[in-house]
This record gives structure tokens, C-alpha cells and sequence, in this order.
């Protein structure tokens, strides 16, 4: 039984960390494709600390606050899960006049308090410039997170936070984001995200609709170096008998 459990546990951590860390990547694109000025200012950060001769890692994360304050507004823009995850209340409790009896489930409104106006001006707009702080370490707990709202953080935060670095900070550095473009005018067709409906879909784990997007690789050093990265993935996998993507 303990070797059925840990697998059981093993799971769970990649379960619960892999939706939300893709929902929030789809979501960093399409806000990207909406705020072409953003993306531009994070490569420019990125091309002065990583370069053009590889690519970004883990150990790059505190010399690129911009980019990580990209992340930040992100999941306050869109919270992958907008509800949270549900609490039980240990004992009766009283909140805003209301009895919360013990017991009972409580779900915290993350999408309530990221949209907050007091607490974020214009919540609508995405700004990163929000969480933007050049002269202070980052600290990721420092920003919004559908994750933690009370003492018990989620123990698999720092894997989604690390996952959601390399690979952002990865898209942006290798690739140029192109929207298609409409037949008669001309003009990039990018999803409104802030059409609620038509943009977004419903469920636990909110992500975009999908939506078309070309990955361009910026130069052909940068396509090589990206190439070279995808084949080295590819020989680890095999080592460890895993089958090798040939799409």
C-alpha cells in the first residue's frame, strides 16, 4: 500500500501543477498578442541579461524582474483557478454578520480580490509595472496567488513558479508572437480577453479559448539554438525509456 500511495502522491504533484501552469502560459500569450508594447520591453530585458548565444535559465530569474513581474500580472489578470480551492472551516465563525458553521466549505473569490479597484487601480488593464520593483530581491509571494491566501501555502508552488519561469522567459527570449490576420482588413484577429464568454472557458481550471498564434523563431541562431535544446530533451527522455516526440 505505501508504494501504491506515493505514486498516488508522485501524481497528484504533477497533476495539479501541469493545467494550471499550461492555463497560465495560454493566458501569458494571448496578453502578449493583446500588448505588443509589454512583450517588447520584457525581450529587451531579456536579450540584455541572457544574450543571443543561449538560453534563459533558472539562475537568471533575479536579474529579470520585469519578466517576472509579466508573470505576476498574469495570474492576476486571469487566476487559472478564479474560485480558489475550497477551505473547510474548523469551528462556527461569524463573517460580516453571516454564520460560516463548522464544517462548512468556503471558497475564496480570487477573481474578486485580483479585480479589486482598491487594491488594484484600472484592474481590467494589464500593467505589470505593478509588481515592477528593479531595486528589491523578488519575491514571488509578494503578488497575486490563487494558490495561498492563508498560512497554508501550496506545497507545489515553487515547482509551478520554477515551470512557469523557464518556460515564459523561454517563449519570449526564442520566439516572435504572430496573431493571424483578417483577409479583408488586414488587421491581427486577437481574442478581446475581455469578453468573458467568446474568450475564456468555464470550469475549475479557467483558461483562453482557443485561439490562433504563430510561433516564429527570431533569427535562425536563436531557431538552432532552440533546435539543439529540443534534441538533448529528446535523448533524456529515451535514456529514462520514454517515448521521443516525432511530430
Amino acid at each position: 500500500m505505501r508504494d501504491k500511495l506515493l505514486a498516488y502522491v508522485a501524481g497528484t504533484i504533477l497533476e495539479a501543477g501541469s493545467d494550471t501552469t499550461a492555463s497560465t502560459i495560454h493566458s501569458f500569450v494571448l496578453f502578449m498578442l493583446e500588448n505588443e508594447h509589454v512583450l517588447h520591453r520584457a525581450r529587451e530585458e531579456i536579450d540584455s541579461v541572457v544574450g543571443k548565444d543561449r538560453l534563459p535559465t533558472f539562475e537568471d530569474e533575479d536579474k529579470l524582474p520585469y519578466l517576472v513581474a509579466c508573470i505576476k500580472e498574469t495570474m492576476r489578470r486571469r487566476p487559472s483557478v478564479i474560485m480558489g480551492v475550497a477551505h473547510k472551516a474548523e469551528e462556527d465563525d461569524i463573517y460580516g454578520g453571516y454564520l460560516i458553521p463548522k464544517g462548512a466549505a468556503v471558497f475564496g473569490n480570487v477573481w474578486a480580490i485580483h479585480m479589486d479597484p482598491v487594491r488594484f487601480p484600472n484592474p481590467t488593464v494589464f500593467d505589470p509595472d505593478r509588481f515592477y520593483r528593479p531595486d528589491k530581491p523578488i519575491s514571488w509571494a509578494s503578488g497575486p496567488d490563487p494558490r495561498n491566501r492563508d498560512q497554508r501555502f501550496c506545497q507545489g508552488s515553487y515547482v509551478a513558479e520554477a515551470s512557469l519561469f523557464v518556460a515564459i522567459s523561454r517563449i519570449v527570449w526564442g520566439f516572435n508572437l504572430n496573431a493571424p490576420k483578417n483577409n479583408v482588413t488586414g488587421q491581427p484577429e486577437i481574442p478581446n480577453s475581455m469578453d468573458e464568454e467568446a474568450s475564456w472557458m468555464e470550469g475549475f481550471i479557467s483558461g483562453p479559448r482557443k485561439f490562433n498564434v504563430t510561433f516564429e523563431a527570431r533569427s535562425g541562431k536563436h531557431a538552432e539554438i532552440i533546435q539543439r535544446a529540443f534534441d538533448e530533451a529528446q535523448m533524456e527522455w529515451q535514456a529514462i525509456g520514454m517515448k521521443i516526440d516525432e511530430r
